[in-house]
């Protein structure tokens, strides 16, 4: 054996040899290791609250936990007392509690009485009850709420009767909004919005202060609430249904969606979207925030848009250019809003429904 010596660089060289075809390998043939693909339970309290709003019991208890704490913090508050102020039944108190555990924005303090009424507010449900305070004051969503659920409340009530009382709308839970209830003015707003847009109709010519508001769900409404999303959203799908076309006494027309046609008949020229338009925009300016020189001049551009779509025969040039002005007044707020987007988005859709696409 004597001589013999090992060749420490010819083995490091194979060592590197050896590595490198093992990289090879394992791009070629990726190692596959079986992964649970179930999501994990992440709490929902974000998800949820975004509808807590309309949930009249939830959202009042919320608010009621969030004054109770400012007071007390750092102590238990009894459910219990919140559900004999309002009438409501004890049973329905450990489940409110419930829920709201399981959304993360209460924690319920059990002990051996098995009663699961005392809570403490969590950090999420804060937040929460200061949201709800914030749409409270919200006069745009509280407009949208307001349709809504009235829509769905008059068919839910006078689906197979002839009428509706629209004032018994204020003892349903839909006439709450964030804890606060609606009030008789947002309802009455609400029912000429659906009115004007066909989605119901009175059975009363008289529409005094004093005199009783009935009305019945039209067939389009029916439709509204039978799609299941908002009368927003149905309203832009029948805008966007297809061509309407609102000509009258005229021959040689051309009419569907045929490229490079020219059409310059102006005979019975439907700008009565645009008027709607405008009378929005008239009823949300208070909410966009702006100064009182800035909702002077958008008000003006407004009326301009309004006498240029109430003539006789409204010309098309100037309603286009009203129309413009209002838009560019609402593109110089600077302050964004929900009403601020309601409102451009509004503007679009019945541009389009005016002078198409």
């Amino acid at each position: 054996m004597a001589g013999f010596e090992i060749n420490k660089r010819a083995i490091e060289k194979m060592q590197r040899e050896i590595a490198k075809e093992f990289e090879r390998a394992a791009r070629k043939h990726p190692i596959r290791v079986p992964v649970q693909a179930d999501a994990p339970d992440i709490p929902s309290a974000t998800r949820v609250n975004a509808g807590i709003e309309k949930d009249p019991h939830l959202s009042r208890l919320l608010v009621w936990l969030h004054d109770l704490a400012a007071l007390q913090p750092s102590v238990a508050a009894d459910i219990a007392a919140f559900i004999d102020s309002e009438g409501l039944p004890s049973a329905k108190g450990r489940m409110m509690a419930l829920q709201l555990e399981r959304h993360g924005l209460v924690k319920i303090s059990r002990d051996f009485s098995g009663t699961d009424s005392q809570v403490f507010l969590t950090d999420e449900g804060m937040l929460a009850a200061q949201q709800l305070r914030t749409l409270q004051t919200d006069s745009v969503a509280r407009f949208v709420h307001a349709c809504d659920a009235l829509l769905y409340w008059l068919f839910q009530t006078g689906r197979g009767r002839e009428y509706v009382e629209v004032m018994a709308f204020v003892e349903a839970p839909g006439s709450y909004f964030a804890g606060d209830s609606l009030s008789v003015d947002e309802i009455l707003g609400a029912l000429d919005h659906l009115a004007r847009r066909g989605l119901v109709q009175r059975t009363n010519v008289d529409s005094s202060p004093t005199s009783s508001v009935k009305v019945e769900v039209t067939d389009s409404g029916t439709d509204c609430v039978l799609s299941g999303g908002t009368v927003s959203d149905y309203l832009s799908r029948q805008q966007h249904a297809g061509d309407t076309y609102n000509i009258n006494n005229s021959s040689g027309i051309v009419a569907g969606s045929q490229q490079g046609v020219v059409q310059n008949n102006s005979f019975g020229f439907d700008a009565s979207a645009l008027a709607e338009f405008a009378t929005l925009v008239r009823q949300l300016t208070p909410a966009l925030g702006v100064s009182s020189s800035q909702q002077d001049a958008l008000i003006q551009d407004v009326e301009v848009l309004e006498e240029a779509t109430s003539e006789e025969h409204p010309e098309p040039g100037r309603v286009r250019a009203a129309y413009l002005r209002v838009q560019e007044a609402l593109g110089a707020v600077t302050t964004t809003t929900a009403g601020l987007n309601l409102l451009v988005q509004q503007g679009q859709t019945a541009y389009q429904a005016v002078f198409g696409s």
